[in-house]
């Protein structure tokens, strides 16, 4: 019912009335977007894009946070295990379907209503396997995290399988929530209409430049990464935005890639 009020594009001066109100209510900042009287629809006032693209470290060994969003909860995978929030865990292998080597971390990034809705790679990545898990929409906002068990698993959400450049693999997936009924992923726009869970194998990878945007959300929702070798720099509850770098690269084949990258920057001069 939301979802089709959202996208109903009412008569301009209602609609710019809907439209005032949703950003005075939820104390939206629109400094880097374009004016209210452009969007014709909820829909499109959420998932708003940027006016001008945000600069952001481009070294590839500087992650940087693929949304605007809160830091909910972040730490390492142990015994197959990620949390959800404050004690709350749940089973990785039931999230992803499929089960991780050791080493790995997780944050979760919770994009609230007043957020931009759209996400973004955080590193240079080859997207090898998409799986759409379908599932419930509970709702993702702390007093919801805090309240319910396995969110997270129980969700409908978007599984994105990637390498990074130092060929590592890592998971970017997009959960659903209360009155998200969309997750929009650019490269496979067809991930809109799917009922049923379903895999999509891609032979040759879709390469997805860091910064590139890789999809969207009808309103807030949660972004989780499942990383290895990256030490993050964060707080719990912090705000973080879409370019900021928050995390290093730590292992010693990333030190061999720049040896080897300046070795041959010298050769060519």
């Amino acid at each position: 019912m939301f979802e089709k009020f959202a996208s109903y594009a009412f008569p301009f001066r209602l609609q710019g009335w809907i439209n005032r109100a949703y950003v005075r209510i939820f104390d939206i900042k629109l400094d880097e977007f374009d004016t209210l009287a452009s969007y014709p629809t909820l829909n499109a006032l959420f998932t708003r894009s940027l006016v001008k693209m945000r600069s952001f470290d481009k070294m590839e060994s500087n992650m940087i946070a693929p949304c605007d969003s809160m830091i909910m909860e972040f730490g390492e995978c142990v015994d197959n295990r990620a949390m959800q929030i404050k004690g709350k865990h749940y089973f990785i292998s039931d999230f992803i379907k499929t089960k991780l080597d050791e080493g790995y971390c997780y944050v979760n990034f919770y994009l609230s209503p007043r957020d931009y809705h759209r996400f973004h790679a955080p590193l240079n990545l080859k997207i090898k396997r998409l799986e759409f898990i379908t599932g419930v929409l509970l709702g993702v906002s702390e007093k919801a995290l805090l309240r319910y068990n396995e969110v997270f698993t129980k969700n409908k959400r978007v599984v994105l399988e990637c390498e990074d450049d130092f060929g590592e693999i890592l998971y970017f997936v997009a959960i659903g929530a209360l009155n998200v009924g969309r997750i929009q992923i650019n490269f496979a726009p067809e991930v809109t209409g799917f009922k049923k869970s379903q895999t999509l194998h891609f032979d040759t990878p879709i390469i997805v430049k860091k910064g590139e945007e890789i999809g969207s959300f009808l309103m807030g929702s949660t972004i989780v990464l499942l990383s290895k070798n990256w030490k993050y720099d964060l707080k719990l509850k912090e705000k973080v935005y879409f370019g900021q770098c928050i995390a290093k690269k730590t292992n010693k084949k990333l030190e061999f890639k720049i040896n080897e990258r300046k070795l041959n920057d010298e050769n060519a001069h």
